[in-house]
């Protein structure tokens, strides 16, 4: 198994800018014998829909085309990758419905690779690929090195999600009270009923949560507690 020098490991870990951070994680991935590596943000930001991000070193050729021609609808190791967590192998079978996309990539380097995916409780996920021009993945190669690429792409989600999410949509700061009276109503206990519990008035616990649904940006109580849940309050 290739081995990665523990002081590369370490810069990425500490990396807290997004580019450099990225960069990095090419350096480990080029280690691997992949010279191309992307990575999709899947992130689901409350009041604002699903965002789509993308980092990658392939050709800004390439970008430009995949972006213009939407190639993200039809690739299939991106829909695949919704669905496992395991790792995608590019290969002709894979992209059998359409053949001019693969022909298309392979003719910007990224032939042969693989994409692997990982998904969190608040339902985003990041999908990271690694490919290269020539050298098909062997089976022992994928289980040589698929770990490492799975590593890599928890740690970029871990990092590179919550950057994103925080620039989209702050968190709410909400008070510890705050919180109990949400916790308690996301559980289906009226405001009577949180109030004989927490031992306040039922105006305080309405109080409580008027607050939140202004702090959430919600129109309602179960949309502050949809986006609490979300951004992983409750």
């Amino acid at each position: 198994m290739p081995h990665w020098k523990s002081e590369q490991l370490q810069q990425l870990l500490e990396e807290q800018e997004p580019q450099l951070l990225f960069g990095q994680a090419v350096k480990l991935a080029q280690a691997l014998d992949m010279e191309f590596v992307g990575l999709t943000l899947h992130l689901h930001v409350a009041a604002r829909g699903p965002q789509v991000i993308l980092y990658n070193n392939y050709p800004s050729a390439w970008n430009s085309r995949y972006q213009a021609e939407d190639f993200i609808k039809i690739d299939p190791s991106v829909s695949k990758c919704h669905h496992t967590t395991l790792p995608l192998v590019w290969n002709d079978e894979l992209f059998h419905e359409v053949p001019q996309l693969r022909e298309a990539a392979t003719a910007y380097g990224m032939t042969h690779g693989w994409s692997q995916s990982v998904h969190d409780q608040q339902h985003n996920e990041s999908q990271l690929s690694v490919s290269r021009a020539k050298g098909a993945v062997s089976r022992d190669e994928l289980f040589e090195k698929s770990a490492q690429v799975m590593w890599l792409c928890n740690t970029l989600h871990a990092a590179l999600s919550t950057h994103h999410l925080a620039k989209y949509s702050p968190l709410p700061q909400l008070s510890e009270r705050e919180l109990e009276v949400l916790k308690w109503s996301a559980a289906g206990k009226t405001a009577a009923d949180v109030a004989m519990i927490l031992s306040l008035s039922t105006s305080t616990v309405n109080f409580h949560i008027r607050s939140v649904i202004s702090k959430t940006n919600a129109s309602n109580k179960a949309g502050a507690i949809a986006i609490a849940a979300l951004r992983g309050l409750l």
